[in-house]
């Protein structure tokens, strides 16, 4: 499923970001030429990456988008990759595009013009220098078990670059670098617990060179989930936290997770209800403000240490339920993030079942109320879970009643307990 979860959404997978997206409205051809902002790096090497940034960076049709390099009066085709976007705002909204620099370059300056659906942004400059080794800076999760999905912190990565792979038996593992500033890999299943050293080298010269290693432990033994703040939304004393981490893997193991918040030199442990889900209970004892979080898992009886801590900051007011996605129960997604591409109305008959997707900041789905609102006046919805048995709680249902009136409806949805709601932004066409 791909679903946004915030303002920029990237091909792959939805994520925030709190990049600028106003721009004064198109109102000529020209206006509507791709134009690019910001690039990435300065300097870039044969088969790096280098990432562009602006609007109308991408077209629907991925055959109509071509990019090249300029170099002494010679034309280098690259390949596109993709980027991310902003969400319901197609051409106004920041995008991004990345570009594989093509051989045949030298070192020097270079233009680069991208071409959409065939017309040209303004050429920019870069500079094409040697290649370079890149160094890792580290990787996220640190640990798990063998088939563990990790990422390394890897800026100037080559598409001809590959991971080396050597466990605590000295076995060696390659895998195929994708030139992205993150490259990931999977752990070998049969990897050998210990250390698992990884390393950046080039292909081409069958790794004459390597760069220096950052170490992942393989283990299959009970670990902690490891925290980022990227992303998690904290809550009011009193509501439900959905915890944010580089790995849910600790927790399908889990028979007891639990999270102990500290406060002004006092500490409270919650057990979370679904050891296998990250979503907690913020203690109505702690007071609005910064809290350390600490997680750890239990396996046979036995515990693992406790996470490296995360502060966030707790709001003094309860936060509302957040409404990012809609759909039939057989249907596809309906973004509703702001922006003028926002479908305005939402087609549904009686008896259909309605899916939304969001943040709830409550127990489950029986403490959210959903209230229709239309014609035929004001009616609660039963809530109900998607799917309990998802390591995420974020996709709630209700059903029409199978006598709707015809028209147009409004929903309402809230937190039972703490009282805050909001409206799902888009009128619901019952016909």
């Amino acid at each position: 499923m791909s679903v946004v979860v915030g303002l920029v959404v990237a091909t792959a997978m939805g994520q925030e970001n709190s990049r600028p997206t106003a721009q004064p409205p198109a109102t000529t051809e020209q206006d509507l030429r791709p134009e690019v902002t910001r690039w990435s790096p300065q300097s870039v090497s044969v088969n790096s990456v280098l990432e562009l940034e602006g609007y109308r960076l991408s077209a629907d049709d991925a055959s109509k988008t071509t990019a090249y390099f300029i170099q002494n009066g010679v034309k280098y085709l690259a390949k596109t990759k993709g980027g991310w976007s902003t969400t319901n705002d197609a051409l106004h909204g920041l995008q991004s595009q990345d570009l594989i620099v093509p051989a045949g370059l030298t070192s020097g300056p270079s233009q680069v013009i991208l071409e959409i659906d065939g017309q040209r942004s303004t050429p920019i400059t870069v500079t094409i220098v040697e290649y370079k080794l890149p160094e890792p800076k580290g990787l996220t999760p640190t640990a798990g078990i063998p088939g563990t999905h990790a990422a390394l912190d890897c800026p100037d990565c080559h598409t001809t670059d590959e991971i080396v792979l050597t466990d605590a038996a000295g076995k060696t593992t390659q895998v195929k670098s994708d030139g992205s500033n993150t490259p990931g890999f999977d752990v070998p299943k049969d990897a050998a617990e210990g250390p698992l050293t990884i390393q950046i080298g080039e292909a081409e010269s069958n790794h004459s060179q390597l760069s220096k290693p950052v170490t992942f432990l393989v283990s299959r033994d009970v670990l902690p989930l490891e925290l980022v703040g990227e992303f998690m939304t904290p809550v009011a004393p009193g509501q439900w936290l959905d915890l944010q981490a580089s790995s849910l893997e600790p927790l399908v193991r889990s028979e007891l997770t639990e999270v102990n918040f500290k406060q002004d030199g006092s500490s409270i442990i919650v057990s979370a209800p679904n050891p296998h889900r990250p979503h907690i209970l913020v203690p109505t004892a702690l007071s609005p403000g910064p809290v350390r979080l600490e997680v750890r898992t239990w396996r046979n009886g036995h515990p693992s240490l406790w996470s490296d801590p995360l502060t966030i900051q707790l709001p003094d007011k309860v936060v509302a339920p957040l409404i990012e996605a809609i759909r039939l129960e057989k249907g596809a997604w309906a973004q509703l993030w702001p922006g003028p591409d926002r479908a305005k109305t939402f087609s549904a008959t009686a008896g259909d079942v309605i899916v939304l997707h969001g943040r709830f900041p409550v127990a489950d789905a029986r403490k959210i109320n959903v209230t229709l609102m239309g014609p035929g006046g004001s009616f609660e919805l039963a809530a109900y879970e998607l799917d309990e048995k998802a390591n995420w709680f974020g996709d709630v249902c209700v059903k029409l009643s199978d006598t709707a009136e015809k028209g147009e409806w409004r929903i309402i949805v809230s937190d039972a307990e703490a009282g805050a709601s909001v409206e799902v932004p888009i009128v619901i066409s019952i016909t």
